[in-house]
C-alpha cells in the first residue's frame, strides 16, 4: 500500500490579477480549431499558445511532435519573461468556482499522486487516444508545465462535510482571481493554511473518479514512466468537485465512411441491418428534430439530411457499460458498419461537444466526407458506475460542462523549458 497522499497542497503560481483577461483561456476541447487559432493570432499571451494540436495551425498541418512541443515551450517562456504568474510561496489549496445558469460547482485545487490510478483510489471510465495522450505526454517533459487540472469528482451531496466546508471557506473572504462571462462566472480562492488538513481530512479515504481529462491522467502517467527520478511527475495538477454539483453534456460523433460507400449507401445498409434486429431508421425533417429526446435514440446527419436512430432492445442487462448509448452505437453501427474501430486508440472518430453546437457538427461531417451521430447526454452516476466496474467507454464519451480554464494555475515540474526553475517546483 502506498504512504504517498492522495490528495495534497502544492507550490506553484497564480496568474496575476492584471493579467488574467489575456492569459486565462477556455478549456481545449470547448474551443473548434478555427477558435483555437483566432485567439492564438490576436493573442500572444493568451494559455492557448501553450497548448498548440496540429489541426490549430494554418501553414502546417503536418507539423511534427517535436515542432508542436518547441512551439508551446517558446509560448510558456513568453509567459514566463512577461512574468504573467506570481509564486504562491508556500504549499497551498484553492477553491475553484464555477457558476452558471444551473447553479455553481466548487472544487479544490491540488496535486493528486499517479500511485492513486494503480491502487484503486482514482478511477477512470473512459479509454484515451494514442495521438492525444502521445501529444500531451511530450507536451508535460517539453514544456515542462501544467495549467489544465484534472477534473476529479467524490460522491458528496450538497449537505456533505466536504461540499459544506467548502463553501464556508468561499464566504469568508473575496475571491484572488473573479474572470469569466456572462454565461459561467469563474472565480479562486487561496485556502488558508490552517484550514489544509481539515479539507483534506474531509475526503480522505473516499475514492475519487475522473470526470474530464483521461488523456492529462494517461499523459502524466506515461511522462513518469519516462522520467522516474523527476519527483515532480509523481503527481498531477487536479481539481475536486463533489458529484452531485456536475453536469454531463453530449459528445457527438463524426465517422469517415469506407472508399466503397457513398451516404446514401451507408443509411440504407445501416436501415437494413438495424431494422433485423429490432431498430428504425427513420427520416427526420431538421436537426432539432433529429436530436434524441431520452436513451436509446441517435441523431444522424449524412448527405445533408437528418434521421433519428431507434437502437435495438437491449437484450442484457449485464453490466453498466453495456447499456450505455455510447457503448451500443459503437459495438452495433460503428464498428462494425463503418470500420470506426473506436477502442484502438487510433479509430477514424471526431468528436464534437454539443456545446459546440449541432452546426460544428455538420460542418465536420460536410468537410471530410463523414456520417453525423448525435447523441443522449449520460448521467454523472452512470459514469461512476461504470468506474466501479472497471468498465470503459470509447474516448470523449462525456463532456463536462462547465469546466475550468487553463492559464490561471500553473504547476512547474522542472523539466523541458522550465528545468532551471526546478528549485521552485512541488
Amino acid at each position: 500500500m502506498s504512504f504517498e497522499p492522495l490528495l495534497a497542497p502544492y507550490l506553484g503560481h497564480l496568474v496575476k490579477p492584471e493579467w488574467a483577461e489575456r492569459v486565462i483561456s477556455r478549456a481545449y476541447d470547448n474551443l473548434t480549431a478555427d477558435q483555437r487559432r483566432s485567439i492564438a493570432e490576436g493573442n500572444p499571451y493568451s494559455y492557448v499558445n501553450v497548448t498548440r494540436s496540429s489541426e490549430d495551425l494554418i501553414d502546417d498541418t503536418k507539423l511534427s511532435l517535436d515542432r508542436l512541443v518547441t512551439s508551446g515551450a517558446t509560448a510558456l517562456t513568453r509567459l514566463l519573461d512577461a512574468e504573467v504568474f506570481a509564486p504562491t510561496g508556500q504549499p497551498a489549496l484553492h477553491l475553484y468556482r464555477l457558476t452558471h445558469a444551473r447553479g455553481s460547482q466548487t472544487g479544490l485545487i491540488c496535486t493528486a499522486s499517479l500511485d492513486g490510478f494503480n491502487d484503486g483510489r482514482i478511477r477512470i471510465h473512459e479509454n484515451v487516444r494514442e495521438d492525444r495522450t502521445e501529444l500531451l505526454t511530450a507536451h508535460l517533459l517539453g514544456v515542462g508545465a501544467t495549467s489544465h487540472p484534472v477534473a476529479l469528482t467524490v460522491r458528496a451531496w450538497a449537505d456533505s462535510e466536504y461540499a459544506t466546508l467548502l463553501d464556508e471557506i468561499a464566504t469568508t473572504a473575496a475571491p484572488h482571481l473573479e474572470f469569466g462571462s456572462e454565461l459561467v462566472k469563474h472565480q479562486i480562492w487561496t485556502v488558508p493554511a490552517e484550514l489544509n488538513d481539515r479539507v483534506l481530512a474531509s475526503i480522505e479515504g473516499k475514492t475519487l473518479y475522473v470526470a474530464d481529462g483521461h488523456h492529462r491522467s494517461a499523459a502524466a502517467l506515461r511522462a513518469r514512466q519516462r522520467q522516474p527520478d523527476n519527483p515532480l511527475l509523481a503527481r498531477t495538477l487536479a481539481a475536486v468537485f463533489p458529484h452531485s454539483q456536475l453536469h454531463v453534456e453530449a459528445y457527438h460523433r463524426a465517422v469517415d465512411i469506407t472508399v466503397q460507400q457513398d451516404h446514401e449507401e451507408c443509411l440504407r445498409s445501416l436501415n437494413h441491418q438495424i431494422s433485423d434486429r429490432g431498430g428504425m431508421l427513420e427520416r427526420s425533417r431538421s436537426a432539432e428534430d433529429a436530436r434524441p429526446r431520452h436513451r436509446g435514440e441517435v441523431g444522424v446527419y449524412a448527405a445533408g439530411g437528418w434521421h433519428r436512430l431507434t437502437l435495438p432492445p437491449l437484450h442484457t442487462t449485464t453490466g453498466a457499460l453495456s447499456q450505455l448509448d455510447v457503448d451500443r452505437l459503437r459495438c452495433e453501427v460503428l464498428d462494425p458498419m463503418l470500420g470506426a474501430n473506436e477502442l484502438s486508440g487510433t479509430g477514424n472518430v471526431e468528436y464534437v461537444p454539443d456545446t459546440a453546437g449541432l452546426s460544428e457538427l455538420i460542418n465536420c461531417c460536410d468537410t471530410a466526407d463523414r456520417v453525423g451521430f448525435v447523441m443522449y447526454p449520460l448521467s454523472v452516476d452512470e459514469l461512476l458506475t461504470v468506474a466501479d466496474e472497471e468498465g470503459r467507454m470509447p474516448p470523449k464519451s462525456s463532456f463536462f460542462y462547465p469546466k475550468p480554464r487553463g492559464g490561471a494555475f500553473l504547476r512547474v515540474l522542472g523539466c523541458g523549458a522550465t528545468s532551471h526553475l526546478a528549485s521552485t517546483a512541488s
